[in-house]
C-alpha cells in the first residue's frame, strides 16, 4: 500500500470515528492545506489543520481514482462514497519524505 493510500485510509477512519489525531500526524509541522472552489482555509501547520478538521469535519468518506505521480506530488481524482463514481474534484499532495507538505483539494 502506498503512502497516499494509507493517508486516504487514515482520513476515512477519522471520518468514521471523529478522531483526527492519527490523520493530523500525516502532515509536516509546517504543512498547508488549501481548498479551491470553496471559501475555506487555507490552514497552516499540523495543529491548525487538525483543529480545522475537528471543527468542520467532512461527513463522508473519500474515494480516489486515477492516481498518478507528478514529480514529488501525488494527484488523484476524488469523489464521495455516497456519490459512487461521481468526481468531486482533485487531490494534489506534495510530500516531504513520508509526510504531507501541501495538500490542495479542488471542488468542481
Amino acid at each position: 500500500m502506498s503512502s497516499f493510500d494509507e493517508y486516504i485510509a487514515t482520513h476515512n477512519a477519522a471520518v468514521r470515528s471523529g478522531d483526527w489525531e492519527a490523520f493530523s500526524r500525516w502532515f509536516d509541522v509546517d504543512a498547508e492545506v488549501r481548498f479551491e472552489g470553496v471559501p475555506v482555509g487555507p490552514f497552516r501547520g499540523r495543529d491548525e489543520i487538525r483543529a480545522a478538521y475537528e471543527a468542520r469535519p467532512p461527513d463522508d468518506e473519500v474515494e480516489v481514482r486515477n492516481v498518478r505521480t507528478e514529480g514529488e506530488r501525488t494527484v488523484a481524482d476524488y469523489g464521495w462514497a455516497a456519490d459512487q463514481g461521481v468526481r468531486a474534484g482533485e487531490l494534489r499532495v506534495s510530500w516531504a519524505g513520508d509526510l504531507i507538505r501541501e495538500l490542495v483539494i479542488t471542488f468542481e
